[in-house]
C-alpha cells in the first residue's frame, strides 16, 4: 500500500471540542490556509462532548463575575501551580466564545445559556469561592453544530485517521504520519505547524468494572496527544498530579456532580452525612471521598431527594439526555429514583491525567506555544489547569490563529523520514504470524497502572512500576498480533499508554512533597514542601540520547496576590496493629530439599552444598 503525501498548512489531531474551534479560527483568520483535520471517529460525534454538554463549567460573565475572579478560583485550585496568564484570558475570553457557541449552532440569547431578569448571563455557584462561575448550557446540539462549520469552511476532514508520530526538521515540526483505522491508508502530511487536540488520557487506569472502553471520556482518549509531544521533544508539566475520578458506581460514566450541585444537590455519606464543605472536583475533596472509605463511612451518594420535583425532572431530562442516552435506562435496570437520597452510588473508579479537570499536560503558554516550534496545544492535553470545556473552547480559539499566522510566515521543511519503513514498523503487528492479543497488553498496563499508581502514592510501588513499563516495552508490545487496521490503532494507543505511565511515574518521585490534596498524596512525604510553591515537574524526552529528562521549571510571576492553598490537611497515618505471635525459629539450613536439589542436579550454590557435607 502506498504512502499518500499531502501538503498543507495547518494538521490539526484531534477533532473535539478544541480540535474543531481550531480549524473554523485556522480558516477565519487565513482563508486560503489548507487545514487538515485527523480524528480516530466522525467529527460529529467525536471527542469528550460527543453527545452534547449541559454546561461551561468556568466563566465569568457581566455582572457575575471577572477575568480576575477566575484567576483567584485557579490560583486557589492549583494551590499556587500555574501560570496566571493562561487564566486570566480564560476568563477574559469565555464570553466571546459563549456568543461563538450561539453563532455556531443558531441559538438565541436565553436559550442556549440562560439569562437573568436584567438580561445578563446567569451564572451560578460550583468552585471554593465567593464568586460564580458556572454556566448552565442546553447543550446537545452544539459538537454537529461545529462539525457544520468545519466542513463549511472547506477544511480536509479525515475521519477515523489518527496521527502516529510527529514529524521535525532540526527541532521544528515539518509535518505528521497517519493512518486509516478502518481501510489501511496511510498518509504523510507535510505542514509547519501541527495543533494537538487530542484530549485527555482517559484510557490510563483499569476501571473498577473491567471494561476497557468506558463512557466517561471519548474512547480513543488514550494520551495519545501526550505521546505524541513528547517523543517530538516537547516539553510536559504537572504529570503527577492525577485525576482521581469519582464517577457513578459500576456506570463508569460521570455521577454528573457539576450538573447537580450548582442546582442544590450534594454529596454525602453512607450514614446521609455531607462528607465535605464543596463539591468542586480539586484534590481535597477527593482526599475527602477517600477518608470517608478509609473511616468506614462508604460508600458515598449523591443527593438530590430533597430537590423540587420540577429540577429533579430537569435534571433526568440533562442526565438521560445531553449527557449519557443509557443512564436511564442503567436507573431503570436497577430500580432507583432520584427522589431517594441513595439512588446515585459513587465511587473512585479510576485515574487518568487531563488538565481539563486537574493539571497535567503538555506544557503551553497563553498563545498555546508548546516548546517545539511550530507545535500549538489546547483542551485536556494542554496544560492549562482546570480549563475544562470553556478552556477547550477559548484555547482552541487561539491555537486557531496562531498557528494560522505561524504557518503563513514559517520555511517549510521537508521532513527527514522514509515514510515507507514507517509504516512498516507502524504494521508489524499486522505481519506477525502469531502473538499476543493487543486486548491482554492494554489489560496488563493498564491493570498495573491501578494497582501501582492509584494515590496514596507508594515509592516503591511506583519503582515497580516503572520496572513493569520498561518490561511491557520491551517483552509484550514487540509480541503484538492484530488481524485488521482497527486493532493496529490500539497498539499505537497502548505504546502511549505506556509513555504516560512512565511519565507520571516518574513525576511522581520527583516532586518530594504532597499537594493537591489526594492527586499527589505522597506516602513517603506526607506534608507540601514549600520549596515547591510555584515549581512545575518539567519532562522532556533528551532527543539525543532517548532518555527521559525532569527538572523543576518555574511558574512565571504572579501578576496577582490570591490564595494560594485549599482548606485540609493531610492525615497522619498511624495505626498501631499489635506486637502479634512469633513462634520459635526452624532451621535455615534445610537438608532434606539440599538432597532433592544435588540429586536432581540443580547448579546449586556451593555455601548449600558445603553446609550439606558438614552435617555428614
Amino acid at each position: 500500500m502506498t504512502v499518500r503525501q499531502m501538503d498543507a498548512d495547518i494538521v490539526i489531531l484531534g477533532g473535539g471540542s478544541a480540535g474543531t474551534f481550531a480549524a473554523i479560527n485556522a480558516k477565519k483568520t487565513n482563508p486560503k490556509a489548507r487545514v487538515v483535520v485527523l480524528d480516530k471517529g466522525p467529527i460529529e460525534t467525536s471527542g469528550a462532548i460527543g453527545r452534547g454538554m449541559d454546561a461551561l463549567n468556568i466563566v465569568s460573565v457581566p455582572g457575575y463575575g471577572t477575568p480576575e475572579d477566575v484567576v483567584e478560583a485557579l490560583t486557589k485550585v492549583t494551590e499556587g501551580v500555574l501560570d496566571q496568564d493562561c487564566a486570566y484570558v480564560l476568563g477574559q475570553r469565555s464570553l466571546e466564545i459563549m456568543k461563538d457557541l450561539e453563532e455556531y449552532t443558531n441559538r438565541k440569547p436565553g436559550d442556549l445559556f440562560p439569562l437573568d431578569d436584567k438580561g445578563n448571563y446567569k451564572a451560578s455557584y460550583l468552585h471554593p469561592t465567593e464568586k460564580p462561575l458556572y454556566m448552565a448550557m442546553d447543550g446537545e446540539d452544539i459538537k454537529r453544530g461545529l462539525a457544520r462549520q468545519v466542513r463549511k469552511l472547506g477544511c480536509t476532514v479525515l475521519d477515523r485517521t489518527a496521527a502516529v508520530k510527529l514529524l521535525t526538521k532540526d527541532g521544528k515540526i515539518a509535518g505528521v504520519f497517519a493512518f486509516n483505522i478502518r481501510s489501511g491508508k496511510h498518509y504523510l502530511i507535510k505542514a509547519p505547524a501541527v495543533i494537538i487536540t487530542a484530549g485527555c488520557a482517559g484510557k490510563f487506569g483499569m476501571p473498577r468494572d473491567g471494561y476497557l472502553s468506558g463512557i466517561y471520556e471519548f474512547p480513543g482518549n488514550t494520551g495519545d496527544g501526550y505521546s505524541l509531544a513528547y517523543q517530538a521533544g516537547a516539553e510536559l508539566v504537572n504529570m503527577e498530579c492525577f485525576q482521581t475520578n469519582l464517577l457513578m458506581k459500576d456506570f463508569n460514566g460521570p455521577a454528573c456532580g457539576y450538573v447537580v450541585i450548582p442546582r442544590g444537590g450534594y454529596g454525602v455519606n453512607a450514614l446521609g452525612q455531607k462528607y465535605w464543605s464543596h463539591g468542586y472536583w480539586s484534590g481535597d475533596m477527593f482526599l475527602a471521598v477517600w477518608r470517608e472509605f478509609v473511616e468506614g463511612r462508604g460508600p458515598v451518594y449523591l443527593k438530590m431527594d430533597h430537590l423540587p420535583e420540577d429540577t429533579v425532572k430537569g435534571l433526568e431530562k440533562i442526565l438521560w439526555g445531553t449527557e449519557r442516552t443509557v443512564r436511564g435506562q442503567f436507573h431503570k435496570q436497577r430500580d432507583e429514583d432520584y427522589r431517594c437520597w441513595d439512588s446515585v452510588e459513587q465511587g473512585m473508579e479510576e485515574i487518568t491525567l487531563c488538565s481539563g479537570h486537574s493539571n497535567s499536560g503538555i506544557w503551553v503558554n497563553k498563545d498555546t506555544e508548546t516548546t517545539v516550534p511550530g507545535l500549538f496545544a489546547a483542551g485536556d492535553c494542554a496544560s492549562v489547569p482546570h480549563q475544562y470545556l470553556t478552556g477547550a473552547f477559548v484555547f482552541g480559539k487561539i491555537a486557531g490563529q496562531m498557528a494560522a499566522n505561524y504557518a503563513a510566515s514559517a520555511k517549510r521543511e521537508a521532513p527527514e523520514i522514509d515514510a515507507e519503513q514507517l509504516w512498516k514498523e507502524t504494521s508489524a503487528a499486522l505481519e506477525r504470524e502469531d502473538g499476543l492479543p493487543v486486548e491482554q497488553v492494554e489489560i496488563k498496563i493498564r491493570s498495573k497502572i491501578s494497582q501501582y499508581m492509584t494515590p496514596p502514592k507508594s515509592d516503591p510501588l511506583f519503582q515497580k512500576m516503572l520496572w513493569w513499563t520498561e518490561r511491557i516495552r520491551r517483552e509484550d508490545i514487540p509480541q503484538v498480533k492484530v488481524a485488521d487496521f482497527h486493532d493496529l490503532i490500539k497498539v499505537t494507543e497502548v505504546q502511549s499508554i505506556v509513555d504516560c505511565a512512565e511519565m507520571a511515574a516518574r513525576a511522581s518521585l520527583f516532586r518530594t512533597e504532597s499537594r493537591w490534596g489526594l492527586s499527589h498524596y505522597r506516602m513517603s512525604h506526607p506534608q507540601r514542601n514549600p520549596e515547591w510553591d510555584g515549581k512545575w515537574v518539567a519532562v522532556k524526552k533528551n532527543m539525543s540520547t532517548g532518555e527521559m529528562e525532569l527538572s523543576k521549571k518555574d511558574v512565571p510571576g504572579y501578576k496577582w496576590d490570591y490564595t494560594k492553598r485549599l482548606e485540609y490537611e493531610y492525615p497522619k497515618m498511624q495505626i498501631d496493629i499489635g506486637k502479634g505471635y512469633v513462634h520459635p525459629p526452624n532451621d535455615t539450613n534445610d537438608p532434606w530439599i539440599v538432597e532433592k536439589v544435588v540429586r536432581e542436579g540443580y547448579d546449586i550454590p556451593k555455601r548449600m552444598v558445603d553446609a550439606k557435607e558438614e552435617e555428614e
